[in-house]
């Protein structure tokens, strides 16, 4: 195992801690997660609001999850997706 060095900045995970505006765990902006996520369930409204911090996707009027980091929510909505799980 390799001890743990700087943080890839290709690392999109930002399950460390809540992002605000302009700052993101190594250099990740909380656009590319938006990105990432509105691609990966096209049928969900993706938000994140940096002040509270949340994560909010909505689909209808029934459907809604709200978590604090961007990579739960991807866990959350991972089952939507219609993607195989990676193992």
């Amino acid at each position: 195992m390799e001890a743990a060095g700087p943080q890839d900045p290709r690392d999109t995970r930002v399950d460390q801690k809540p992002v605000f505006p302009g700052e993101g765990p190594g250099g990740t902006d909380p656009a590319l997660w938006l990105a990432r996520l509105r691609r990966e369930v096209p049928h969900w409204g993706i938000l994140h609001d940096p002040f509270a911090p949340a994560w909010i996707a909505v689909r209808g009027r029934a459907h809604l999850e709200v978590t604090r980091t961007a990579f739960e929510l991807r866990d959350r909505l991972r089952p939507h997706s219609g993607r195989p799980e990676r193992s």
